[in-house]
């Protein structure tokens, strides 16, 4: 999804390159080229692709860097902390996890506005959300037995991300009900993201999921793990052998049992099949095979998995109504647009309630540039 890019790109780039001579040591003559903001590049932080070059020792260096700008202001999320995320992504690729080397986090926001977090470019592709990749793009032209090592490949960097331990990393910090560990506090900070994001506008399925969640949740979770929170092929760069190169997105980190990820990427695959009315692409294996698939790289089989997708989709579902009513205010969908109550999550998720199909105009993000 694209929101309006606010960066000025001739002045950034003779900013971040005054701001780069001053944390590279000894580096002179640094330049910025090639910076550009891509269209579609995700529904909060901004991301600022760019070439740096310098000089250092009598020799010259140049590296494709990519920046994670924070919002200016409130954005999807009611609160964002890129320092938290470089220390996850940090301590990660520590341990062989496919991330991006982290360079250099800034919170002064003399450079963009707002802190931002520099990282290595890593090269390869990324399955499209807009349109999304069951739609269109360079996964269907793979052939099926392809598709199947990318998912494959992309359930092994996931199980990677649940088996590192993130007390002997020195993520401990994260272990907060603030931050969302365990089901409880996971429901109780998102039923405050849905106040704040609704603004007061009645929102009956996310309410009802809200009550249900509330009533049904499970008597034994399993283990605390490190969660990804945005756990999706969608967030992953490939390398031309279908490995996955890098996981991106780290916003919605957390911790609590394996199964919120899984539910996460169990309905965002729904999301962009059945929800939008596409099917599964050849190869790509269903909602069954890829639980079995988890199970046996693992060992692990996970249980209670119909409520932390319905977890999902309650969440997701907020973020529509955030993202609806940024897009209305920003101008970008009608100010009668029914996206914030009737949109692919919100009828998935009435689905999976077993309530009525909601009716009327649905509106979603996807084409909205």
């Amino acid at each position: 999804m694209a929101l309006k890019n606010e960066i000025d790109t001739e002045d950034a780039s003779r900013r971040l390159a005054a701001w780069m001579e001053s944390k590279i040591d000894g580096a002179q003559h640094v330049q910025v080229t090639d910076l550009e903001v891509p269209a579609s590049a995700g529904l909060s932080n901004e991301t600022v692709l760019f070439t740096a070059s310098w000089h250092q020792a009598g020799t010259v260096h140049t590296r494709k860097m990519v920046a994670r700008v924070q919002p200016a202001g409130q954005g999807v999320f009611a609160s964002y902390d890129l320092g938290k995320e470089a220390s996850v992504i940090a301590a990660l690729g520590s341990v062989g996890v496919p991330v991006p080397e982290v360079y250099f986090y800034e919170q002064d926001p003399a450079v963009f506005g707002s802190p931002f977090l520099v990282m290595q470019r890593v090269d390869g592709r990324v399955p499209s959300d807009d349109p999304p990749f069951t739609a269109g793009g360079w996964v269907l032209d793979l052939t099926p037995e392809q598709r199947t090592t990318m998912w494959h490949n992309s359930i092994n960097a996931l199980a990677q991300i649940h088996a590192a331990d993130w007390r002997a990393l020195g993520l401990d910090f994260l272990d907060t009900d603030a931050n969302g560990s365990g089901v409880h506090a996971q429901l109780a900070n998102w039923r405050e993201s849905f106040t704040w994001a609704a603004d007061g506008e009645a929102n009956p399925t996310i309410e009802h999921a809200l009550e249900w969640l509330a009533d049904n949740v499970p008597a034994a979770p399993s283990a605390t793990v490190l969660n990804w929170g945005d756990a999706r092929v969608g967030n992953i760069i490939f390398a031309d052998d279908l490995s996955a190169a890098a996981l991106l997105d780290w916003e919605m980190v957390t911790l609590g049992c394996r199964e919120l990820d899984l539910g996460w990427w169990l309905f965002l695959m729904r999301h962009h099949t059945e929800g939008i009315g596409f099917p599964l692409p050849e190869g790509i294996p269903d909602r069954a095979d890829t639980l079995a698939y988890y199970t046996s790289i693992t060992g692990y089989t996970p249980v209670d998995i119909d409520y932390y997708e319905i977890l999902a989709a309650t969440k997701l579902s907020i973020i529509m109504v955030r993202a609806a009513h940024m897009m209305i205010a920003m101008g970008l969908m009608p100010p009668d647009s029914p996206m914030a109550l009737n949109n692919p999550a919100s009828q998935l998720l009435a689905e999976l309630l077993g309530l009525s199909a909601l009716t009327g105009e649905t509106a979603t993000f996807i084409g909205n540039r």
